[in-house]
């Protein structure tokens, strides 16, 4: 009677257990929770549906993307440690009005409903007691100035 107790602990740990498991391994992706690696959008059609995404935006290999919508939601409450590990050194720091940080990112977003990666969007987190309270993003395309070459101007004009 002893080990049928036992046994029976056995079977209900294994029952809940191997649920949980087959949970953890079907829901981890090989990449970031936030983002994915290199083109990860690269065979998404762009507006007008001809040219990769690669090739349009020029990103260079290795750079990430970041979906909107992870970024607002799932960063909320971590703190600045884990977003530079995410983001990287942030572009530009400032304080905000004496209660909190802000940092700023220049960086591609892919957003979910317009389908469409906005290759210079900035990113704001703004950190309260150490955690990111929350994240503005602004949805932008880069200025034509940064995309086509402007040609130098001359002394005197």
């Amino acid at each position: 009677m002893k080990h049928s107790g036992s046994g029976k602990i056995l079977r209900i740990s294994l029952a809940l257990l191997l649920p949980l498991g087959l949970t953890f391994l079907v829901s981890c992706e090989t990449g970031g929770t936030f983002a994915r690696q290199g083109g990860g959008f690269g065979n998404a059609p762009d507006q007008e549906g001809g040219a990769t995404l690669e090739r349009d935006l020029k990103l260079s290999q290795g750079e990430r993307i970041f979906r909107k919508n992870n970024l607002e939601h799932l960063a909320i409450g971590r703190n600045r440690i884990e977003i530079q590990q995410l983001m990287g050194p942030p572009d530009g720091r400032s304080l905000d009005g004496g209660n909190g940080y802000l940092w700023d990112y220049r960086r591609p977003i892919y957003d979910e409903a317009s389908d469409t990666v906005y290759a210079w969007s900035l990113v704001s987190f703004k950190f309260l007691k150490g955690l990111c309270a929350y994240v503005n993003v602004r949805l932008e395309h880069p200025p034509v100035q940064l995309t086509e070459g402007e040609p130098a101007l001359e002394p005197g004009q």
